[in-house]
Parts: structure tokens; C-alpha cells; sequence
């Protein structure tokens, strides 16, 4: 069972790899061979390195300069931005790939599957690695979070009413869907779904949104 397991993995990831390998050399790929896209929505064609913020007039000030200098993400706000497709993808290969040779090897059952896991785990964060590397070298050109301002959207993964913590949107900035980390001043959560607007950038990688509310929704003038 182990061995289909393995098998299922290195075949379904190791395909989609090459794919996207072969797609991107000849330019068909999402966007050609740009990897802005992904990397959990971070790689916007700024050098999203965590250790800079958006100032008031809309440059990126160096840690420490401005009202949001220090603040750190918490821990799912990290994870957020480590999974996404292509990471996803790279642990799914990699995984099956480590599972099959230690399986063959006669390693124990258990001992296969944890060398599995941890070679899954280290291709992600590899792949992350290497997108954010290819992000800043290529952030000529791409769409960079300030254009984000005043942006409606939906939002991707459940934010937290009150600035409480961090979600995802989904925007369409230079003609492209990005997704950013996005936190909100609302009183209540903004949930999947949810058509919000960009108020404010927090950071290099975050914005602040706000819920949009249609006019069909809204209680008719007296």
C-alpha cells in the first residue's frame, strides 16, 4: 500500500514539475515563465524579504522606520505564504520520490515514511526559497503592492475581525490576480467569498481591507 502511495505521489508530482518546467521555457506557462503568482501570493515582483514595510507615502521603509517596523506574522500567516501550488507540488514529488527509494533500500515502513515527510517538508521550503529568489530577481516590470490601493476583490481565506489576524484576498492588479496576506479593521470576520476594497498597505506583503457592501444590500433611504 505504502509502495502506491509513494508511487502515486512521485508520478502525479514529478509530472506536473516537469510540466510546468517545459511550459515556462517555451512560455506558455501562467503569466510565461513568471513566478510572481505564487509562493502563497508574496512574490509580487517586489523582493517580499519580511523585513520591510510600506510607509505612509507608499515606499517600502527598512524595518524599524515606520508605525508597522517590527511586526511579525504569526506562525499560520507563515505557512500561508510557504504553501501554495508549486510548493505544494515540489513536497508531492520530492515525497514520493525519497519514499520509493527507501522503501526499495528495505528501510522500515515507519522510518520510510518519516525520511518521506521530511524530504516533502525540505522541497517546499526549498521551492519557496527559490521563488522568492526569482521574485527579487525580476521584480522590474511586475505589479508592485502599492498599485493594490483602492482595489476591490474577494477574499480567499477568512479574515479576522478587528485586526485580530491574518487572511488572504484575491485582487486583480495590472491586469493579473495576486493574492496578498490582508488584514481588516471590521468588527466582524470577512469571510470567503466576500467582496472587500484595499484601504491601506501594512507591508511589503499585506494589505488592509475593508468589506464592500452592494447596493442591494444596503437598507433603502426613508
Amino acid at each position: 500500500m505504502m509502495t502506491t502511495l509513494y508511487l502515486a505521489a512521485a508520478v502525479a508530482g514529478g509530472t506536473v514539475l516537469v510540466c510546468q518546467f517545459v511550459l515556462a521555457l517555451i512560455g506558455l506557462g501562467h503569466d510565461g515563465a513568471d513566478f510572481s503568482h505564487d509562493g502563497g501570493g508574496d512574490f509580487h515582483g517586489d523582493a517580499h524579504l519580511g523585513d520591510s514595510t510600506v510607509g505612509d507615502h507608499g515606499g517600502i521603509d527598512a524595518a524599524g522606520q515606520d508605525g508597522h517596523a517590527g511586526e511579525t506574522h504569526p506562525d499560520s500567516t507563515h505557512l500561508f505564504a510557504v504553501v501554495s501550488f508549486r510548493t505544494l507540488v515540489a513536497a508531492l514529488a520530492f515525497f514520493g520520490v525519497t519514499g520509493l527509494s527507501t522503501h526499495s533500500a528495505g528501510f522500515p515502513a515507519a522510518g520510510s515514511l518519516l525520511l518521506a515527510l521530511v524530504a516533502g517538508i525540505g522541497a517546499m521550503y526549498g521551492m519557496y526559497g527559490l521563488l522568492r529568489l526569482i521574485a527579487g530577481l525580476s521584480s522590474a516590470g511586475n505589479e508592485r503592492i502599492t498599485n493594490a490601493m483602492g482595489v476591490t476583490g474577494k477574499v480567499y481565506i477568512p479574515i479576522p475581525a478587528s485586526g485580530q489576524g491574518t487572511g488572504k484576498v484575491q485582487l486583480t492588479v495590472q491586469n493579473r490576480v495576486v493574492e496578498y496576506l490582508a488584514v481588516t479593521s471590521d468588527s466582524t470576520t470577512l469571510k470567503t467569498g466576500e467582496s472587500v476594497e484595499v484601504v491601506s498597505v501594512r507591508s511589503s506583503d499585506t494589505v488592509e481591507v475593508r468589506r464592500v457592501v452592494s447596493a442591494a444590500a444596503q437598507p433603502a433611504a426613508s
